[in-house]
């Protein structure tokens, strides 16, 4: 595990708390931010799991009543094909190619401007089941996880 940040927002304005901690989670596979709260932040578990499901890993070292700490690992490899799609490119064999670099307790994830439905079938056949969200009306996410 490797840390990559310790927030201590105990001293933060509520208001200002949320948008602080989302700006730490831009964190690599296996990174772990470490968060120290006044109070149990399971709020902030409900918000990232419906932004970013099933890509963090939440573990409690210390419990409250007054200090809680929580470490937060992150599980996902995401590959945005949207920029390469932009500039007239074909992303499927980076996209493959990415996907094998995951790890058994890691997730990928895809963002595209439309749902990716070959490479839904390539990674089904290599052992990952898949879940489609579309985000907005421009960008579907597509997160694999092995079997």
């Amino acid at each position: 595990m490797t840390t990559s940040a310790t927030l201590d927002v105990r001293e933060s304005a509520p208001r200002y708390r949320h948008q602080t901690i989302f700006d730490l989670f831009s964190m690599e596979p296996g990174q772990t931010a470490r968060l120290v709260n006044d109070h149990d932040p399971v709020q902030l578990s409900y918000q990232l799991d419906a932004e970013r499901p099933d890509q963090f890993r939440w573990e409690y070292p210390a419990s409250g009543p007054e200090r809680w700490v929580v470490e937060i690992t992150s599980r996902d490899l995401a590959f945005d094909a949207r920029p390469i799609l932009a500039a007239g490119e074909e992303p499927f064999a980076a996209g493959v190619d990415a996907a094998a670099m995951v790890g058994d307790d890691e997730i990928f994830v895809v963002y595209a401007p439309l749902e990716p439905i070959p490479p839904e079938a390539v990674l089904g056949e290599r052992g990952f089941r898949h879940r489609v969200d579309q985000t907005n009306e421009e960008t579907w996410r597509v997160t694999f996880r092995r079997s």
